[in-house]
């Protein structure tokens, strides 16, 4: 059974901490047992297991101080008070740490931002120096994901400046080069991002998984740069590690090679059996993909093609509602379909400018 997402988790923590700070103890008390089963069944982190420790000692603490008869722990009040004093600033930072990965899985990339600065001027309660560079990588990404390249490359920088230094961290490495490959990518610098790929072939040899992500990327990549042939065969290289074929991607690299190939002119393989995938998966993202690609290269039903989109809008994955409406124009601007490609470059607009933004900041 899949485990909860670690955001969820500590978003549900983040309300728990709330009420014992404002002395709500019965909110505390009814939150508490829903909270325990939540990180039970959530999926591994150390980082939030931590949280949740740092946050349950401070109920201990409450109870102990307006219900002492309730409590559980035998410690007088005045030393778990100490215990408590001495990782307040820390949980302070925890605080803005956790809930700025809420707002991100939440897709409120600004208010994720905002919420990670106010904690990276707490960061150096932090002494741990993975935390400080896994604080970084997570900065790092957020920016990278509202189109900040500058920010997005100089956390990451930060990041690798430790993970490098030590073996350890060797996964951390090739995520923080993956994404700085993929800025070079956006900013057309593909010298660069080809050399980054070049040097992740290398070091990602004894770790399979990552080298598949690697290839996936790299077809990713040759998307971008208009060589379908190339891209079709690093995803189905991807496609061959058992892996990567139990990820998250794996259904996004067959979206892929589906797409090329009726892009190509080549019959649609696979495509009834992936849009059965997607539904079974509740994969909304790439139903609504395949969807605009039945619609505009094999139905030619320009309704199908509004009902991708519309189901992407409404799933909140605007930057793949940004990609395809994209494709869209391209594809109505070589068909000289003046009036479709004025209406799917606006939309597009629209979608890139939603994605940057996020949902609602407020």
């Amino acid at each position: 059974m899949e485990g909860l997402a670690v955001e969820r988790v500590g978003q549900k923590i983040v309300d728990w901490y709330s009420c014992i700070k404002t002395n709500d103890v019965k909110q505390a008390k009814l939150l508490k047992p829903e909270v325990d089963v939540l990180v039970a069944n959530m999926n591994p982190d150390d980082k939030m297991l931590a949280y949740y420790q740092l946050v349950s000692l401070q109920y201990d603490l409450l109870i102990l101080k307006v219900s002492p008869e309730e409590a559980k722990t035998k410690l007088d009040v005045n030393v778990l008070e100490g215990i408590a004093n001495q990782a307040d600033d820390y949980l302070k930072f925890m605080y803005y740490y956790v809930c700025g990965r809420a707002e991100f899985y939440h897709k409120r990339y600004k208010s994720a931002i905002r919420t990670y600065k106010i904690a990276e001027r707490l960061i150096e309660e932090v002494k741990d120096p993975v935390e400080k560079a896994e604080f970084y990588q997570k900065l790092g990404i957020s920016y990278y994901q509202i189109d900040q390249y500058t920010f997005a490359y100089t956390y990451l920088e930060l990041a690798l400046e430790f993970f490098e230094k030590n073996s350890s961290y060797k996964i951390n490495v090739f995520m923080c080069k993956q994404i700085l490959a993929s800025i070079f990518n956006e900013l057309h610098q593909q010298a660069k991002a080809q050399e980054m790929y070049d040097d992740l072939l290398t070091v990602t040899k004894p770790f399979p998984y990552d080298q598949a992500v690697t290839n996936y990327n790299i077809g990713i990549n040759r998307i971008w740069r208009g060589n379908f042939k190339e891209a079709i065969a690093y995803f189905k290289q991807a496609l061959e590690n058992p892996e990567f074929q139990k990820s998250a991607i794996f259904i996004k690299a067959h979206y892929h090679i589906i797409n090329l190939e009726i892009r190509l002119g080549e019959k649609p393989k696979g495509l009834a059996w992936l849009e059965e995938e997607a539904k079974l998966k509740n994969a909304k993202d790439i139903e609504g993909k395949l969807m605009v690609t039945r619609g505009l290269y094999v139905d030619e039903e320009n309704s199908l093609i509004m009902q991708g989109l519309e189901l992407l809008e409404s799933s909140q994955c605007f930057y793949e509602a940004y990609e395809m409406s994209s494709e869209v124009s391209k594809y109505y601007k070589r068909s000289r379909d003046l009036k479709r490609t004025a209406y799917f470059t606006k939309y597009a607009h629209d979608m890139k400018c939603k994605a940057i933004l996020g949902l609602d900041q407020s």
